[in-house]
C-alpha cells in the first residue's frame, strides 16, 4: 500500500448526511428500521454534540454549494432540540435541508422552522393516490398530512423552499407522470427528486442484490417493462420541457437501465462515492463515506472530523468503495453524479 499523504485524504465536501433522527412514527415499506431499531437516547449522539460536529463543518475542504442534510433513519422532528440545531447552522452559515415524512409539521411547527431560518424542507411523497402513499408509508392518512404541511408552510415558513422526494417503485409506476405534472403545477414545491426502489433498508438484515425476488420485498419491484420505458421516457420529456426534476436525464436513463437490469453495475466506472466529497454520519456517530463499505471511526472516540477523515483507515474506506460494484441506494439514487 502506498499511503504517503493523509491530508490528500479530505476531498471537497458536496454533501453531508448527518443521522439527526432516531425514532420514527412510520412503518414504510421501503425501510425496515421501525421492525428493528436498536437506538435509544443513550447510544446517539447528543445535540450540543451534534453542534460540535456543525462546528467543525466549515474547516473541512468543502464546496460553496456543500448541503447538510439533516436525515433520519427517523423522523427528523421527532428529535428533540431539532431547532436549535437548525438555527446554530444557519449562523455557522451552512445551508440546511431538513428530509420530513411530514406528518408533524403543524402550524406550530412551521413557525419554529421560520424561526430557526430553516433554507429547504425535503418531503417524501410517492403517490397523489392517497392508498397508494399510504400503504407505502404503513399509516393512513400519510399523504394528507404531506399535503397539509405543505399548506402550513405556505403560511407560516413561505421562505423555506420545499422539494418533494418520491421513490419510483412498482406500486407507483404508473402515478409517477402525474405526481411530477402536480408538483410542477404546485408554486410552493422547488423541486422533486425521484429515487429508485432498492434494497429496504434495516439494521440487521444484510446486503442481498436478489432481494426484489424475496417473495415479502418483491411487490415493490417495477416488473411491467413497458411501463417502465413509458414512465422513464415521459420523464425525460417533462425534464426537456423544463419541468422542475432534480435529477438529470443520465440518472433517469440509468434508472431504465436498473430496472431492467438490476445486477449490471449501472455506473461506467467505478463508484463515485471514491471520490470522497459525501460524509455520512449515523445517529450513534460512526463516520462514513459509504456506510454500506463500513465505518471509518466513531465521533465518541475521537470528535474530530479532519484527522478521521485523513486517516489511513479513510484511505482504505475509499479503496474498497472503488471496487464495490453494488447497485445500491447510494450510487443508484442518494448521490448519483454524472459520469
Amino acid at each position: 500500500m502506498n499511503y504517503k499523504e493523509p491530508l490528500a485524504n479530505i476531498n471537497t465536501l458536496d454533501c453531508c448526511d448527518l443521522g439527526i433522527a432516531y425514532q420514527c412514527n412510520y412503518k414504510c415499506r421501503m425501510c425496515h428500521f421501525w421492525q428493528n431499531n436498536p437506538l435509544n437516547e443513550d447510544n446517539v449522539l447528543s445535540i450540543e454534540e451534534w453542534k460540535e460536529v456543525l462546528k467543525q463543518l466549515p474547516q473541512l475542504p468543502k464546496n460553496d454549494n456543500l448541503m447538510v442534510n439533516f436525515a433520519g433513519p427517523g423522523e427528523t422532528f421527532l428529535r428533540k432540540g431539532i431547532f436549535s440545531l437548525i438555527k446554530y447552522g444557519r449562523q455557522l452559515k451552512l445551508k440546511i435541508q431538513v428530509i420530513s415524512n411530514g406528518s408533524l409539521i403543524s402550524e406550530d411547527i412551521c413557525r419554529e422552522i421560520s424561526d430557526a431560518g430553516l433554507e429547504f424542507l425535503c418531503l417524501s411523497l410517492d403517490s397523489l393516490n392517497p392508498k397508494t402513499h399510504d400503504y407505502l408509508r404503513g399509516v393512513d392518512g400519510a399523504q394528507e398530512r404531506v399535503l397539509q404541511a405543505i399548506e402550513n408552510m405556505a403560511r407560516y415558513s413561505s421562505e423555506t423552499k420545499i422539494g418533494i422526494n418520491t421513490v419510483i417503485n412498482g406500486m407507483n409506476l404508473d402515478e409517477i407522470a402525474e405526481l411530477t405534472e402536480w408538483a410542477q403545477r404546485n408554486e410552493r414545491i422547488s423541486h422533486i427528486n425521484f429515487q429508485a426502489i432498492t434494497q429496504p433498508f434495516s439494521f440487521t438484515e444484510a446486503s442481498d442484490e436478489l432481494w426484489f425476488k424475496d417473495e415479502n420485498k418483491g411487490f415493490l419491484w417495477p416488473l411491467n417493462e413497458s411501463l417502465i420505458h413509458k414512465t422513464i421516457d415521459c420523464l425525460i420529456g417533462f425534464k426537456g420541457l423544463g419541468y422542475k426534476i432534480a435529477d438529470s436525464v443520465q440518472q433517469l436513463n440509468n434508472f431504465r437501465e436498473y430496472f431492467l437490469n438490476p445486477l449490471q453495475f449501472i455506473k461506467n466506472g467505478r463508484c463515485n462515492l471514491g471520490k470522497g466529497n459525501v460524509l455520512i454520519i449515523d445517529p450513534a456517530g460512526n463516520v462514513s463515506i459509504c456506510s454500506l463499505v463500513g465505518i471509518i471511526d466513531n465521533l465518541r472516540k475521537q470528535m474530530n472530523l479532519s484527522k478521521i477523515l485523513s486517516s489511513e483507515d479513510a484511505f482504505l474506506h475509499k479503496k474498497n468503495i472503488n471496487v464495490c460494484r453494488r447497485n445500491c441506494h447510494l450510487v443508484v439514487s442518494c448521490y448519483y453524479q454524472e459520469e
